[in-house]
């Protein structure tokens, strides 16, 4: 019989699920060289528009699989190790895939990744130190941001991406739509690199 401990789990695997379908919309996208604007009424490619909407349904699993094991306190092993794992596959592979698809610049997946990988390192130490330490609130804006931000991107593809398009046939307001767009992927970069740095002076004393 299916329990309601077994919820944020169930939560979780669907999420890993969502994460894949994303990526194998966003990579037919790159491997089929099919252009983000479909030159339809909503200029959006439709493989672009099914991977955002499938992007929100799981970023949907996220907030709700944490939000009844914290309520409940329905906490396992089982949401302990494959949690991460399903923000990895859904997070940090969109963020990859977009850089091909010319909706992020490379360096905001580069410092976001790499922030999350040193957090992740430094957990691990700890952990086998029997030493659990919150990310904060700065980690939790991030992640709401980045959420947003990519979440945004799937959908306003049409104003942000310039491939193929002469340099000096990109007007001025385009540029700055494609820099307003990514207000909150700058914001998510930003508190990515204060809560990586806050994070590491918080657990340092720890660590050596």
């Amino acid at each position: 019989m299916f329990k309601k401990s077994n919820i944020p789990n169930f939560l979780t695997m669907l999420r890993i699920f969502l994460g894949l379908v994303v990526i194998i919309l966003l990579a037919i996208l790159i491997i089929f060289k099919k252009d983000v604007k479909s030159g339809g009424s909503f200029n959006i490619n439709p493989l672009l528009l099914a991977a955002g909407i499938v992007f929100i349904a799981a970023s949907v699993t996220d907030f709700l699989d944490g939000y009844i094991a914290r309520k409940y306190s329905y906490v396992s092993d089982f949401g302990k190790f494959f949690d991460p794992i399903a923000d990895k596959v859904l997070i940090n592979a969109t963020l990859i895939l977009f850089i091909p698809l010319g909706l992020i610049p490379f360096w905001i997946t580069l410092i976001l990744i790499l922030r999350d990988t040193v957090v992740d390192f430094i957990r691990m130490i700890l952990s086998s130190k029997q030493i659990t330490l919150s990310a904060g609130i700065l980690g939790k804006l991030k992640t709401v941001f980045q959420m947003v931000g990519l979440s945004i991107l799937f959908f306003l593809a049409y104003f942000v991406n310039f491939q193929g398009i002469e340099t000096n046939e990109i007007e001025t307001k385009d540029i700055i739509i494609k820099q307003v767009i990514l207000i909150p992927m700058y914001i998510a970069t930003a508190f990515s690199l204060i809560s990586g740095v806050t994070y590491f002076i918080k657990a340092k004393p720890q660590l050596f």
